[in-house]
């Protein structure tokens, strides 16, 4: 895509595609862009912030029970 008609998402998205090596083909990249777009509007549905007080402290233990 040229660089003079990117919007600003779509710069982040190809920002972010570069630095992990990823290159989609030209007849796939308005598809991915897209994908990646609606991704990452969706991404605080997937992973809500939590604070460290809102982790359980007493789930995991490395001594057995008895």
């Amino acid at each position: 895509m040229p660089e003079s008609k990117l919007s600003p998402e779509i710069a982040e998205i190809e920002r972010r595609f570069l630095n992990a090596g990823v290159v989609p083909p030209a007849d796939r990249a308005r598809g991915a862009y897209e994908n990646a777009e609606r991704l990452l509007a969706a991404l605080h549905w997937l992973r809500p912030q939590r604070a460290a007080a809102a982790e359980p402290s007493n789930t995991f233990s490395l001594v057995g029970k008895d």
